[in-house]
């Protein structure tokens, strides 16, 4: 993981801040020469070292293999690269298949700019820091929404994601609301600096990464209905105590209940 981390870095850190081409993919997103470049440099490492693994990324579609797969999102937060913003980052996963499908094991959200990394499975989410330091780290607890930091990732009224009108209710309710959004306010969740990170839609190879972050930490992760969010590509994180509250806010937002 950490190779993979390097290898991500070494190519999008030059590109950073230098003005990059911009092109819109099918799907009306950006991408650059950093997405498409850092996450061929992770696939090269893995091929070399894990021939047999499978391989999904962002950029470059799926690689089949055995047993293990690895999910690549060279630049999640393309937008905040492009606009000079530090909170864009790279986002990988290992998943194993033990007979009842692809499950994520390991998970991490590495932060080029900054040069820090989460790495977290279901026992662990550790910080590992360009100074070589590296600490443990863990969720802190919140148990009322009106305590609570709440982040997502754009502003439910832009309509840039499907559902996005739930997060006002919480928000009315919450200490502090800001879109620090993307993998950094999975990052800032799992840190202790937030209580709740909201995003409506996602890909699949957000998700793989961001959960076992998440859970190493100690948190919590659903879909938006309260399910299971690779099944259902959307997340609601938290730290765990107000999660079921938090659903409880948005289900009866989208029924018109208050």
């Amino acid at each position: 993981m950490h190779l993979l981390i390097g290898a991500a870095f070494s190519v999008i850190r030059p590109l950073f801040l230098r003005g990059v081409a911009v092109r819109s993919k099918a799907d009306a997103t950006p991408v650059t020469a950093a997405d498409r470049g850092a996450e061929a440099a992770m696939r090269r490492e893995i091929e070399h070292r894990y021939p047999v693994h499978g391989i999904v990324g962002e950029e470059y579609g799926e690689k089949t293999g055995r047993r293990y797969r690895w999910i690549l999102d060279p630049v999640d937060g393309t937008r905040a690269f492009i606009s000079h913003c530090f909170l864009f980052g790279t986002l990988i996963a290992l998943e194993r298949d033990d007979g009842a499908g692809f499950a994520p094991i390991l998970g991490a959200i590495a932060h080029p700019a900054a040069g820090l990394a989460l790495v977290g499975h279901r026992g662990e989410t550790r910080l590992y820091s360009a100074d070589g330091s590296e600490r443990a780290v863990r969720v802190r607890r919140c148990a009322r929404v009106e305590e609570a930091t709440v982040l997502a990732t754009t502003h439910w009224e832009t309509g840039e994601q499907r559902g996005g009108g739930g997060i006002a209710g919480l928000v009315k309710r919450a200490r502090l609301y800001r879109t620090w959004g993307d993998c950094f306010g999975y990052f800032a969740l799992a840190t202790g600096g937030a209580d709740v990170m909201l995003d409506p839609t996602l890909a699949y190879w957000d998700v793989a990464a961001i959960a076992p972050v998440v859970e190493g930490a100690g948190g919590r992760v659903t879909s938006w209905s309260g399910g299971n969010p690779l099944a259902e590509p959307s997340l609601v994180a938290t730290a765990g105590p107000l999660h079921d509250e938090v659903l409880r806010q948005l289900a009866a937002a989208a029924t018109g209940r208050d």
